[in-house]
């Protein structure tokens, strides 16, 4: 039985890679959309486009409350036409502009992509004591495992 299992999850794997199912970093397919981004629409500006994907990604879910008009919502056909969720877009560039130790534990897969958005918001809004704090504690746990 469990040799049957473990043929199945092999053969399901090698299905997966045959058919171009693999998973691609995010940081890969977020260079697709800027490539696509720039040859398409170049009055975008790739400095500005961090707060015009959050725009477009809130407009995707309640389009009752906002207008598009202009770039953006020539940008907001865009992305939906070349199949991609404007909201799940902005996640990537909030992931992209996050610190190096959570975007390596990311690409290592020991935290979730909502869990690494969570520690950066918290580590953002931390004060000075908490702070201090933390480093203190990663402090003594570096010379324990020393």
């Amino acid at each position: 039985m469990l040799a049957r299992f473990w043929g199945f999850g092999l053969m399901r794997e090698v299905l997966i890679v045959k058919n171009g199912n693999v998973q691609k970093s995010f940081i890969v397919k977020l260079l697709s959309v800027r490539s696509l981004i720039e040859s398409r629409l170049p009055l975008v500006d790739g400095r500005h486009l961090l707060k015009l994907m959050g725009k477009l990604a809130h407009y995707h879910y309640n389009k009752k409350k906002f207008i598009l008009l202009g770039v953006e919502r020539d940008l907001y056909n865009l992305l939906i036409s070349e199949g991609y969720n404007p909201f799940t877009v902005y996640r990537w560039l909030l992931l992209e502009k996050m610190p190096d130790d959570l975007r390596f534990k990311l690409k290592q897969k020991e935290i979730t992509q909502k869990k690494a958005v969570y520690l950066a918001f918290e580590r953002r809004t931390e004060g000075v004591k908490e702070l201090t704090q933390s480093v203190r504690t990663l402090g003594l746990n570096i010379i324990s495992r020393l």
